[in-house]
This record gives C-alpha cells, sequence and structure tokens, in this order.
C-alpha cells in the first residue's frame, strides 16, 4: 500500500525540477551575450514507477506514476558544426592574413598612379631617349644621371620597406605563437578542473564552454584537430597538431620558435619535443625553406665553392721581343700590328664532336698533305680542371704538325710549364690515336676524360670534364678542333684588326666598340668584356680585358690569327709572355660552384641561389638552362661537405601558417623579383656603356660603366646606383658609338645612347622572353591577382563562417523570447504543482485532525 505522504514527495522532486528549469533559463538569459556560450536545458524523465514487476509486489491496479526526476543539465551543442566551425575558422583565419599581408604589400608596391618602380622605369628610358637626342647636352646627361638615381631609390626603398615588413611579421608570428601557448596552457588547465568537478558527479557545462572557445580561438591560428567527445574512449581530452599531441588531459605541449639559420635566423614554428634543424650541418650550407616546399629530406653535397669573380686578362710579364710591351704613355702610337681574337664563352662540361664514318676502321682526321694542305694545327683546350700553376692556368694547347724528313703527323702538348713529349701517327693521324694521346700522353691525367664514343658505323670524340668545370675550345692555328673534330664554343668570335698607329687606349676603344656593332657581334653581357687601361704605379701601361659578368662561362679566351699569329696578343700582355707563345696571361678566374642535389649536379654562379644549371644529358651536358634545385628552398653555401636539409611543415594552416608564408614565399619571391630587375639592368646598360665614348674631355674614354656593378643578384635591387665617376663628371656618359677605329663618331653622335635606349624594348628578362617594363608589369599583375583570388577566398570563408556559425547558433544560442517562454511555463507549473501540494495538504489534515471526532 502506497504511503499517505506519497504525494508530497511527488510534488517536492516537481518543485525542484520546477525550479531548476526555471533557474537554467534565468542563467541562459544572464549569458546571451557572452561569447562561446551555449544554451542549456534541463534534462528531464519520470522517476521508477511503483511497484516494480515481481511476486512479491503489492495488489495494485497496474503501476502507480511517482514523480519526475532531473537527470542533467545539459548544453545544446552539434558536434558535426563545432568540427566545421573549427575547420573553416582555420581556413579563414588563413585567408584573412594572407589578404592583410598582400594589401600591405599593394600599398608598397604603390601602383598603379603613385610614385612607384614603374614610374622610375619610364622616367628612366624616357631620360635616356632625351639624351640620345642631344648627346652634346649636359642638362640632358644631368637629368638622366638624375633620374637614374631616382629609380634606384624607388628600387631601394621599395626593398628596404618588404624587408622591414618581413622582420615584422616574423614578430607578429612570435606573438602569435605565445597567443597559442596561452590557449593551449588555459585548455590544458580546465581540462583538470573539469575532471575534478566530473569526478564528484558534477557536469561543468560552462568550463566546457570555456574549452570550447578557446579551442575554437586555437584553431584559428594553427590547423590543429580537436577530439569529440566520441573519440575520448580513454576519457581525456585531446588536441592535435599534425598527429603531435599539443593537449592530453592536463598535459600541455607547446609551440617553440625555431630560428633558421639560412632565413635571416627567422622562426619556424615546431611542437614541443618534436623539434629538428633544417640543415644537418650549417657549416656547409644553410638554407630558406619556403612554407610552400614539400616536405622531404634532401641530400645535398657541395663539392666546390663559386668564386663569385670576373675574368681577367692582361698584364703579361714585359719579356724582351715576345713578351709585353712597355707603354710609357697609353695615347702614343704602339707599332704594332697585327690581329687579335677574342671571345667570351665556354662549351660543357662534356663536349661531344661531329660523327665520323668508322666502316673503314677509325676515321681519319688527317692524311698525307698535299702541296697546299696545311701541315701543322694548334689548338686550345680550356677548363678549371687543368690548372697546373700559378700564372697560366687551366689551359692545354696540343700542335699536329707534318714531319716532313719522316713523313709522320706528330703530336705534342703543353699544360702550363709542362710539355709532352713528341708521338708520331704515320701518314694519317686517326681519331683513335688523337684521342690516345690527349688522354694518356698530354699530362693532364684524369682531371680530363678523352674517349671515343662507337654507334653503329659512327664515331665520336668525347671530351669530359673529371670535375665537372666547364670546357673551352678554340683552334689557335687551322680548325682541326672545330672543323673536323666539331668541338667549338657557342659565343661569337671578335676580330679585332691592330694597326701601327693604334694606341693602347684606341686599341681598348675598338674592344669595347665591338659589343652589339653587328650582326655577327656579342650582344649578350654574358658573351663579352670591357677593356680598360691600367697603371702599374710606375709609369707603365698595359691593358685589362674583364668579363662584364661573373660565373665560369665567361671565360675569356684569346686568340691571334687564323694563321696562329699570336704576336699582338703577346705585345699587348694577353698572350704567351710567361711559358708559352698561346698562354693567356690571366690575372684572376671565375669558379662556379658544384652542388650535388637529391643525385642531380648542379652548376651555379653565385653561392646563394634558388635556381642553378642542371648538368645533364637533356642539353648535351651544356649546364644552360636554368631550375630550381629543390622546390621552394634557396641555398647558400658556406664550405665544401655534405648536408641533409629536411623540410617538415608543423603548421599547416591558419594565421601563423599565412604569417610565415607571406614571410617566407610571397615577399622573398617579390625581393628576388626586384633583384632581377636590377641585376640585369646594371649588366645590360653597363655592357652597352662600356662601348661608347664620352663627351669633351672625355670623347676618348670608353670602357666606364653606368651603374656600380654588382656580382651577385641577391640584394642588387638595395644597390642600383650610378656610377660614382658619371655624377661627378656626366661627360663620362657614353652617348657616342666607337667608328671601328677606336674613335668617338663625334661630339653631338648619340648612336650609343639610342642603343641603351633601345634596351627599353630588349627581352633581356624571365629567360629573355621579357621587357624590364613588361617583367615589373607582370609582377603588377601577378600581385594584384593574388590580391584579388585572397580577397575573394577571404570574403566566401567569411560568408561559409558565418553560414555554419548562424546553423551553430540556432542549436546553441540563447533565444530570449524562448527563455521568457519556457520562464513562465515552469512558474505555471510551479504554481500548478504547488496547487497539488497544498490541496495534498488539506487533504491530510482533514484526515488527521477532522477524523474520529464524532460530533464535535
Amino acid at each position: 500500500m502506497i504511503n499517505s505522504f506519497f504525494g508530497f514527495e511527488m510534488g517536492r522532486r516537481a518543485l525542484s525540477y520546477f525550479r531548476q528549469g526555471f533557474e537554467t533559463s534565468g542563467h541562459n538569459i544572464s549569458n546571451a551575450d557572452v561569447e562561446g556560450y551555449s544554451r542549456q536545458r534541463v534534462e528531464a524523465s519520470s522517476t521508477d514507477p511503483f511497484t516494480e514487476p515481481g511476486l512479491n509486489r503489492p495488489a495494485l491496479p497496474g503501476q502507480v506514476g511517482t514523480g519526475v526526476k532531473v537527470d542533467a543539465i545539459a548544453r545544446l551543442r552539434d558536434q558535426f558544426l563545432d568540427l566545421q566551425y573549427r575547420e573553416e575558422s582555420t581556413v579563414k583565419g588563413y585567408w584573412d592574413i594572407m589578404t592583410q599581408g598582400l594589401d600591405t604589400l599593394e600599398t608598397f608596391v604603390n601602383e598603379p598612379n603613385g610614385q612607384s618602380v614603374r614610374v622610375g622605369l619610364d622616367d628612366f628610358w624616357a631620360a635616356l631617349q632625351e639624351a640620345s637626342k642631344h648627346a652634346d647636352s649636359s642638362s640632358a646627361r644631368e637629368n638622366l644621371i638624375s633620374k637614374a638615381g631616382t629609380l634606384g631609390t624607388y628600387l631601394d626603398s621599395l626593398s628596404r620597406n618588404y624587408e622591414e615588413y618581413r622582420t615584422g611579421l616574423n614578430e607578429q608570428v612570435s606573438l602569435a605563437v605565445n597567443e597559442a601557448n596561452t590557449y593551449i596552457d588555459q585548455i590544458s588547465a580546465l581540462n583538470l578542473t573539469i575532471r575534478e568537478v566530473e569526478g564528484t558527479g558534477g557536469n561543468p557545462n560552462d568550463l566546457y564552454d570555456r574549452r570550447d572557445l578557446l579551442a575554437e580561438k586555437l584553431c584559428s591560428l594553427i590547423d590543429c584537430e580537436v577530439s569529440a567527445p566520441s573519440d575520448m574512449e580513454d576519457g581525456e581530452y585531446k588536441i592535435y597538431l599534425g598527429g603531435r599531441i599539443l593537449v592530453q588531459g592536463d598535459k600541455a605541449r607547446h609551440l617553440e620558435l625555431k630560428s633558421v639559420p639560412g632565413n635571416s635566423g627567422f622562426y619556424d614554428v615546431q611542437v614541443e619535443d618534436n623539434t629538428f634543424d633544417h640543415v644537418s650541418d650549417t657549416d656547409v650550407l644553410t638554407a630558406s625553406i619556403g612554407q610552400k616546399a614539400s616536405e622531404a629530406i634532401h641530400s645535398v653535397a657541395v663539392e666546390r665553392l663559386a668564386s663569385e669573380t670576373t675574368w681577367k686578362v692582361g698584364g703579361g710579364t714585359i719579356n724582351g721581343a715576345v713578351g709585353r710591351l712597355p707603354v710609357s704613355d697609353p695615347d702614343e702610337a704602339m707599332n704594332i700590328e697585327g690581329t687579335i681574337r677574342l671571345q667570351v664563352g665556354s662549351s660543357g662540361v662534356r663536349a661531344t664532336g661531329n660523327q665520323m664514318n668508322n666502316e673503314m676502321g677509325s676515321p681519319a682526321l688527317l692524311k698525307f698533305p698535299g702541296g697546299t694542305d696545311r701541315t701543322e694545327y694548334t689548338f686550345r683546350i680550356a677548363s678549371q680542371d687543368l690548372n697546373s700553376m700559378p700564372g697560366n692556368p687551366e689551359e692545354m694547347y696540343v700542335t699536329v704538325s707534318w714531319n716532313s724528313a719522316t713523313s709522320e703527323w706528330e703530336m705534342s702538348s703543353r699544360c702550363g710549364n709542362s710539355s709532352s713529349g713528341t708521338v708520331s701517327a704515320g701518314g694519317e693521324l686517326s681519331l683513335d690515336e688523337l684521342q690516345s694521346f690527349l688522354q694518356n700522353d698530354t699530362g693532364v691525367g684524369g682531371r680530363l676524360e678523352v674517349y671515343v664514343e662507337s654507334s653503329g658505323s659512327v664515331d665520336r670524340l668525347v671530351i669530359k670534364s673529371g670535375d665537372n668545370h666547364l670546357l673551352s675550345f678554340n683552334d689557335m692555328k687551322g680548325d682541326l678542333l672545330s672543323g673536323t673534330l666539331g668541338l667549338e664554343n657557342d659565343a661569337p668570335v671578335v676580330t679585332v684588326e691592330i694597326d701601327n698607329d693604334d694606341t693602347l687606349r684606341s686599341i681598348a676603344n675598338k674592344i669595347n666598340g665591338a659589343y652589339n656593332n653587328g650582326d655577327d657581334m656579342p650582344d649578350d653581357p654574358s658573351e663579352w668584356l670591357h677593356a680598360s687601361v691600367k697603371s702599374d704605379g710606375g709609369g707603365d701601361y698595359y691593358l685589362v680585358l674583364e668579363s662584364d659578368v661573373v660565373g665560369e662561362s665567361s671565360r675569356i679566351n684569346v686568340m691571334g690569327s687564323d694563321a696562329g699569329d699570336s704576336y699582338a696578343a703577346r705585345r699587348l700582355g694577353l698572350m704567351g709572355g710567361t711559358a708559352a707563345e698561346y698562354s693567356t696571361e690571366t690575372l684572376s678566374t671565375s669558379t662556379d660552384a658544384l652542388v650535388m642535389v637529391d643525385d642531380d649536379r648542379y652548376l651555379s654562379s653565385f653561392n646563394e641561389f634558388r635556381q642553378a644549371r642542371k648538368i645533364s644529358a637533356s642539353d648535351g651536358y651544356k649546364a644552360s638552362s636554368m631550375e630550381d634545385v629543390a622546390s621552394g628552398i634557396v641555398l647558400s653555401l658556406k664550405n665544401t661537405g655534405s648536408s641533409a636539409i629536411r623540410v617538415e611543415h608543423h603548421v599547416s594552416g591558419g594565421e601563423i601558417k599565412a604569417l610565415m608564408e607571406v614571410r617566407d614565399d610571397v615577399i622573398l619571391q617579390h625581393l628576388e623579383s626586384f633583384d632581377a630587375i636590377a641585376y640585369n639592368l646594371i649588366n645590360e646598360m653597363n655592357a652597352v656603356h662600356y662601348a661608347g665614348h664620352g663627351s669633351g674631355d672625355y670623347s676618348n674614354v670608353t670602357g666606364t660603366a653606368f651603374f656600380s656593378s654588382t656580382s651577385v643578384v641577391s640584394g642588387a635591387s638595395r644597390n642600383l646606383s650610378v656610377n660614382d665617376k658619371l655624377v661627378q663628371a656626366s661627360g663620362l656618359f657614353a652617348a657616342s658609338a666607337d667608328d671601328g677605329n677606336g674613335q668617338s663618331k663625334g661630339e653631338g653622335n648619340g648612336d650609343n645612347a639610342i642603343a641603351m635606349a633601345q634596351l627599353k624594348q630588349a627581352k633581356v628578362m624571365a629567360g629573355d622572353s621579357a621587357t624590364f617594363n613588361e617583367y615589373y608589369e607582370d609582377f603588377i599583375a601577378r600581385l594584384g591577382v593574388e590580391s584579388q583570388r585572397s580577397l575573394s577566398m577571404l570574403s566566401n570563408q567569411t560568408t561559409l563562417v558565418d553560414q555554419i556559425s548562424s546553423q551553430r547558433q540556432s542549436v546553441m544560442g540563447v533565444n530570449i523570447d524562448e527563455e521568457m517562454m519556457q520562464i513562465m511555463q515552469f512558474q505555471q507549473s510551479f504554481n500548478a504543482i504547488s496547487r497539488y501540494i497544498t490541496t495534498l495538504d488539506e487533504m491530510l489534515n482533514k484526515v488527521i485532525n477532522g477524523m474520529g471526532r464524532v460530533g464535535l
């Protein structure tokens, strides 16, 4: 039988439920504007009925309900929407920072209507055009020098702003990492408190909300993953970053800032206990690794460093009738008559000659000479491999001559001061005999590999550098090398005729004036040189030839006449003054860096580079095509040796990722574009300016640089400046062209200035596919497209996040009207159950106090 007071217990439970519902709705309204708060609801269910089924249950008509109970106060959340929101917040955070970064860069660039590099280029070309029209006008020259200086200022200012912003972004990375670590610490601390509350049977909804809010803020910074309640098999709340645990329960693992030496010491972001060095041996090299670089481990072997120097030739030893002629006055006639041939260039690291029929055995190169046939040939093979002694390096001369007394072809060679013995080849010189001599008898050992390559019915001579240096081939007498064997450099050969009336200065002017002065003349700075008259300080003057650009491929090759006469070259101190008649008097050499990256070898004229020339069969081992050595990586070589480069990105999304990407990818690539403009403008302008004559007192002066020279590409945009000599004396501006005899075409001639002005239309950028203006305009267009794309992606992502947020708010958001309805409902229910309890009290009062009192 049910107790008489049973109803009171049922009423008490109902009062407790309605009160908690009332208070929960009040709590919801109180937190309606609190960020991250999710509304709560009292989850109730009916209590177990009286009585439970059983053999001993009271004989009652069915079961009697016992009231209501509160099971929990639950948060209203949608896990799927929470997951979507966190993921899309990461993407939005990325595009938000990327848009800000590109917008800032657009401000620096200041296009299309501001004072910018484009305006500086246009003004420079206009001033150059004006100077070509008025070559004798000092005001036109001064205006040009001023506009060139302004262009340099624009480029310097732009690059400086980029570099300062890059430093600022690095500081932002540091602040963002500190913020992320603060969130991680707060989440782990909350996990401890939540676990304690849950251990006592509590339901810490507000702490859950706070933890979820912190996790969402963390996801905006980095692409972390938050474990859902269904994933917490061990009961611990976890946050991952790329599979690495950041938070597990009350344990926290922080993000760490790792300085990258090859990236100006700027920070990479890594996970604590998972840190690594990007470069295993920084004594060998350092590397700047872009955020878009694919994750990998690259093996790098630095086999040699680049000298980053130009080639210089001249200043040979004064040596009687065979060495350099002493000159006390560079403007007096030298009484020298002869021919010199000059070439700037080389072949590849491996050269393959013409195909020759081998059906009758080894092909015959030279046969028994007839009455008019040539009986002597001399050729030169040059390479850094052949460096035998200072003062006469990197060259081997081979002479093949007919001995009429024995009716045999004889071969001999000289490498530095070392000479081979004479080797006889019989009445015919075969390809195999020449190969054997070159490989075994010249004294070059393993520095050159010379062999005959046979394929079917043809043979070909192959010469390969033993250490992957560039080879150079020149016929000094005859054409055995270029004509018969088919081994020659690709660069044009310039012939300079020297007359008795020529002075040292006029000879220099002839050499300088050859640049871009005809169809067969060199028209690329890498293919030519400039001559200058130097003084030893003791009253003696001599000629020095210097390549216009650095690099092993800009080797200066000096030759005499086709007949092998080297008299003029020797008297000028360019050849043969030290060891042998055909030796080049080299003052300085240039060596390319040789580096192996993941089993591929590359040559580079610089020690800091993103792209280098790959040594491969695709271009006949000429190493002429530029390509990335490893996508997204800039190498900076320090020493020979081996090192590994580890590319691993712990952070792959969010605001921190975007900060690093703008810093390491976008800005660096833009700076490389600015450097390319400056470097190529310096080389192209200087190459043409070297060829021209000044005006007034400087009308007989050539070989002057317009811009201050730079030997490396990196940082060129910060160093674009007019040569101080021109600033001090504008008459040095080389507007006039050379007349071919080492003299100016005239005071008012502007042919050379026109040639400089024509550089505006010359396609010398981006692999000879764009002009300077087109290259810069392409850069502006790319920046605009990137910025527009970023803005579009941010807009789309913001819309998507807002849509998901709206869906979340429909579930977790507090609706005040709805809560007020709940309050009214609970109030009415509370009043009703109160009335029920009052009525029950009155009933029991009647039973207790009224029953059994008869007649009263």
